[in-house]
């Protein structure tokens, strides 16, 4: 996204962020009540309310808006805060941004020219259509107002919630197991006489330890599965033997030596082999087990808004990886799902 911003004076400072992982552009203070001849500084005293210039004006896209808000240092240690908080710039005003400071604290506050006085914080709206209607769609809360729920009252609204999310995880943490069946790793697997892999009446290899799967939902719709298998071009373990045990491998080391794929990584294969038009962003990742340090960077720059992880299956490490990135993480136990 770019913005159009114009410096209204030549010493005008444009908004700034003070990290790199900070949402809120810092505004500057340029004069007091957006006119150049009424100059900085000025002194608020307690209980007192200015408007102050920031010097520039801007071209907010249609479609965004920009809130001005207030910078919580100044709330917290000079009591310093917007009255109209937040303030917004629409996308067809042109003139100079300002900040409507008040002063809360029980000291006067000298506002200088150059200050970090207010945050600018950019983000998507929508513009509704309205239709009169007889009666509107009945809810638990009703026609209840303010503070209808009281202060210490347990709220209902999040318990359906959880209740329907839990329903949820669980019903995709089954798809998820059924997916991991199909998992044709040879790790653990039992051996014959003959040196072959041993299977049951229905084909399937005998003690298998490493048997994960995976369901990418999105708006309740699963988008993609996946299971640990064979890379494609790679030789079947079943066929040569698991190389891990071959060469004596470590667990959870020289995942790149493996022949394998994970569940994961096939999952998001298989989203761009098929070109579903769909979109990993705001979706959620089920899981049969935590995923690898690998897996758990993939997932970190997916855009998957929540990994949902069966509960203590073959732990990996990753869940760290992926909280840090802003995740929401979930567990479903295997006794909720029997």
């Amino acid at each position: 996204m770019q913005i159009f911003i114009k410096k209204l004076y030549s010493d005008a400072k444009l908004p700034a962020r003070a990290t790199n992982g900070a949402i809120g552009f810092d505004a500057y203070a340029h004069n007091i009540g957006k006119d150049p001849d009424q100059p900085l500084p000025f002194t608020l005293e307690p209980g007192q309310r200015i408007l102050v210039g920031l010097g520039i004006a801007m071209a907010v896209p249609p479609g965004m808006q920009c809130e001005i808000r207030p910078r919580s240092g100044l709330a917290d240690k000079h009591g310093i805060t917007i009255t109209n908080s937040p303030g917004t710039l629409d996308p067809d005003y042109r003139g100079e941004a300002g900040a409507i400071l008040i002063n809360h604290g029980k000291e006067p506050f000298v506002i200088e020219q150059g200050m970090r006085i207010a945050q600018m914080i950019f983000s998507a709206v929508e513009i509704p259509t309205f239709e009169v209607v007889e009666k509107l769609p009945e809810t638990i809360r009703s026609q209840g107002g303010f503070g209808h729920t009281g202060l210490t009252a347990i709220k209902e609204g999040t318990i359906q919630y959880d209740e329907r999310i839990a329903e949820q995880d669980r019903f995709y943490m089954a798809m998820a197991i059924a997916a991991a069946k199909r998992s044709n790793c040879a790790r653990g697997c039992r051996k014959g006489d003959d040196g072959k892999y041993l299977r049951d009446k229905k084909g399937r290899l005998i003690g298998q330890t490493r048997q994960f799967g995976c369901v990418i939902v999105k708006d309740d719709n699963v988008v993609s599965i996946g299971f640990n298998a064979q890379a494609p071009g790679q030789p079947l373990c079943a066929d040569v033997g698991c190389l891990r045990e071959i060469e004596n491998i470590t667990s959870g080391t020289q995942i790149e030596r493996c022949r394998s794929i994970h569940a994961e990584w096939m999952a998001f294969d298989k989203m761009l082999i098929a070109g579903v038009g769909s979109s990993t962003k705001d979706a959620a990742m089920y899981v049969t087990a935590e995923p690898c340090e690998i897996c758990a960077k993939m997932i970190a720059g997916s855009g998957i808004d929540a990994l949902v992880v069966l509960e203590d299956v073959y732990p990996q490490n990753g869940i760290d990886i992926v909280k840090a990135a802003g995740i929401n993480v979930r567990f479903v136990k295997k006794e909720d799902l029997e």
